[in-house]
């Protein structure tokens, strides 16, 4: 019997060229060797082909050459279509990218894409094709960089967004009310600041005012945000996963046990641990069934008179399991101050570094919206 060629077996090849993931160049030398290489090597070459670009430094010396590589992508996907359906995610716009050059690539068919990240530029005002690319049913994960173009954007768009995040700038103005029946619907939605934001203050509710929030599950609001958090507008019985920042003097008693169906909430506390998150804790109800607290400090409060009550109140609550997560100076030791959740068994430590604790905490949100 002949011995059967190793890559002659598909799931074979497409494992081996996807461990080359991380290098285009390998990847192009790939698609080169044989015709049984060409879809696989395709497939990850083209699944975000916009990322190296949008990577490039936002020089103008670069606002060129960036415009150039865009273009000859475009004339590539003109010229063999099908390589079009291969982009899974797509990241359009900044400075360097004039509002032409968006609208020249966003009328390529990328029917099956499912991310879009969206930069546009100042002086774009008329989204042309991007409201059909916003309107595609394959469309799982949004991103907008200036979150007053959701409601032109969203406004062709029937189904609702699984995952959709805003950028807000400090500068924003209240959005106008906006008719029930075209509110925007999204299952989990991510509210992110830029750095003008510490010159203002916006009570979140402003930003909501778009979304019928009724059929929300998720919401994560970053902690580098200085808005005042209002939960007034939160779908109480909707809710299922909340990842949000705790701040006395910012943030409104957030009465957990309004939640019944929550089952992964995570507290960032920051450097310290406010008095409002004890009080935020103490509120879930025996009867909620939490799977996974989490419980995020940032260097460890010095104040370590404050870890008892912590301790006490995070033991007696009705979780499968808390995640005391430490970011920036790691304590091995930890467990110490934690001897309530030891006994019960439910204490698990995590560590996180200052460079990499964002893209680590993102990408586990997206895992756990995956499952909605």
């Amino acid at each position: 019997m002949q011995q059967q060629y190793p890559f002659a077996i598909q799931e074979l090849l497409d494992y081996s060229i996807g461990f080359l993931a991380g290098n285009m160049h390998d990847i192009l030398v790939c698609s080169l060797v044989a015709r049984s290489w060409v879809h696989p090597s395709q497939s990850i070459l083209f699944r975000s082909p916009g990322k190296h670009i949008h990577d490039m430094s936002p020089s103008s010396s670069t606002a060129e050459k960036a415009r150039k590589r865009w273009l000859k992508l475009y004339r590539a996907l003109i010229s063999s279509p099908h390589l079009a359906c291969l982009v899974r995610e797509l990241f359009l716009g900044a400075n360097r990218l004039d509002p032409q050059t968006i609208e020249l690539i966003a009328r390529l068919p990328f029917t099956r894409l499912e991310s879009l990240k969206l930069t546009l530029p100042s002086e774009t005002e008329s989204f042309g094709s991007l409201k059909a690319l916003v309107a595609l049913d394959s469309l799982r994960h949004l991103k907008l960089r200036r979150c007053q173009d959701i409601v032109d954007l969203m406004q062709h768009r029937s189904a609702p967004v699984r995952h959709c995040e805003l950028v807000f700038q400090g500068d924003l103005q209240v959005f106008q009310p906006i008719d029930s029946t075209s509110r925007i619907a999204v299952l989990a939605l991510d509210l992110h600041g830029d750095s003008d934001v510490y010159r203002t203050r916006l009570d979140v509710a402003s930003l909501l005012t778009p979304f019928d929030m009724s059929r929300l599950k998720a919401f994560r609001i970053e902690p580098d945000n200085r808005v005042t958090i209002s939960w007034k507008s939160m779908p109480k019985n909707a809710i299922e996963m909340l990842d949000i920042f705790i701040e006395d003097s910012i943030t409104e008693f957030l009465d957990l046990s309004n939640f019944p169906n929550l089952r992964y909430l995570r507290l960032d506390l920051g450097r310290w641990i406010p008095n409002i998150s004890l009080s935020a804790l103490k509120s879930i109800a025996a009867s909620q069934k939490i799977q996974t607290l989490v419980i995020s400090l940032c260097d460890y409060p010095l104040d370590k008179s404050l870890f008892p009550a912590l301790d006490s109140v995070l033991a007696s609550l009705p979780v499968s399991e808390v995640e005391i997560e430490q970011t920036g100076l790691f304590d091995p030791n930890a467990s110490r101050l934690f001897p309530n959740l030891v006994e019960r068994k439910l204490f698990r430590s995590v560590h996180r570094s200052y460079e990499f604790h964002r893209h680590e905490i993102s990408q586990r949100w997206r895992d756990l919206i995956d499952t909605l």
